[in-house]
């Protein structure tokens, strides 16, 4: 069979026919569990799946890439569940601020504590600021704001502050329970009290006062 030339200019080269990006990740996921991330190199991630390094870089550019692919898809976990939290803000927004910040929280301790010893790639990815990292925090604080947009405009949280210093700050008071770093530096043991804590705190200050 002749292959269209058309069509064979139009593959970049190199790529593979197959996309194998998926069955990389899981393989470099379990090997980082079992292993630490540290401690894996390509080789092995390769090895595990049959193929050699040289096909592995075909999906793959370097380490680097398949770190931080691992990492976002990680973190889209976390986003995909919140989104799904904070769209109740329509019907209650005070309601759905304290869901949000529990909710992130305590999958943000599952990710970096009951996930294996995957999670040093996480803590690492944010000492670095990775941009998974950093796209998951604008995430985060677009959540934020977004929860905090809709009480405003039914009223139950204050017009009077700046929507955009305000849930800049909030997010920035958040951090201590959601941020990677804190949460390994200060642990997790009463995760629960403290975030619950700190959102009533933010709600105090976000509630109009009737």
């Amino acid at each position: 069979m002749k292959i269209n030339p058309a069509i064979s200019e139009k593959r970049k080269a190199g790529r593979p026919s197959v996309d194998r990006r998926d069955e990389i990740l899981d393989a470099a996921e379990r090997l980082y569990d079992a292993l630490g991330f540290e401690k894996v190199t390509v080789t092995d991630v390769a090895r595990a799946l049959g193929m050699s390094p040289a096909n592995l870089y075909r999906s793959f550019a370097n380490r680097q890439a398949i770190d931080e692919a691992v990492t976002s898809r990680a973190l889209s976990g976390v986003e995909d569940a919140a989104w799904r939290v904070a769209r109740g803000a329509s019907a209650d927004p005070i309601r759905t601020f304290e869901l949000l910040c529990m909710d992130i929280a305590l999958k943000m301790r599952d990710l970096l504590f009951k996930s294996g010893r995957s999670s040093d790639l996480c803590l690492a990815a944010t000492r670095g600021n990775w941009p998974p990292v950093q796209q998951f925090m604008d995430t985060l604080h677009g959540l934020i704001r977004h929860v905090i947009a809709e009480g405003q405009r039914q009223g139950v949280m204050r017009a009077d502050l700046p929507l955009e210093e305000t849930s800049a700050a909030t997010f920035t008071a958040m951090a201590k329970v959601w941020h990677p770093v804190m949460l390994d530096t200060f642990g997790v043991a009463h995760l629960e009290s403290e975030t619950a804590g700190i959102t009533r705190l933010v709600l105090e200050a976000l509630r109009t006062k009737n």
